[in-house]
């Protein structure tokens, strides 16, 4: 009796965490590659995007660049009132004149259900800005974020 009621707990484990887990897979359900950002051997972020009924949702799969972590985080958010080209503009505006060497400029924003924070990079001589999420962290120079909101 005692070996049927394991069982049974374990049979029923097994089935409520397999209603709970599903592999998402961003390159089916109609996601269309907007851009790609890659280093060798090393998708390093890319932007796809599907088109829906009433929006476009923008899926931004990034590489955690924290070396204790070596995985991916995304954001998704969709492009009510051009969502895309607002978060174009607030990435470059760290490479303005006014900016570029600005310590203290920084933005937090939310992006889809995360919470964002933008700062320039303390790595001396590399011009570049730091996006995070509770997610996950990547650096970005001027020209990976032209290329991956296909600018360039």
């Amino acid at each position: 009796m005692k070996c049927l009621l394991i069982l049974l707990t374990i049979l029923a484990g097994t089935t409520a965490a397999r209603g709970q887990l599903a592999d998402y897979d961003a390159s089916g359900k109609g996601w269309t590659k907007y851009s790609d950002l890659s280093s060798p051997g090393l998708s390093r972020a890319s932007l796809r995007y599907v088109v829906n009924e009433r929006d476009t949702t923008f899926l931004l799969l990034m590489w955690d660049q924290r070396p204790q972590i070596q995985n991916y985080f995304s954001v998704t958010f969709r492009n009510e009132g051009n969502t895309i080209s607002s978060l174009y503009a607030i990435l470059l505006s760290f490479f303005e004149k006014e900016n570029r060497r600005n310590k203290e400029y920084f933005r937090v924003f939310q992006l889809g259900d995360e919470k964002v924070s933008v700062y320039r990079s303390g790595v001396i001589d590399v011009v570049a800005i730091v996006f995070s999420t509770d997610k996950g962290k990547i650096m970005f120079t001027k020209k990976e974020v032209e290329k991956l909101f296909g600018r360039k």
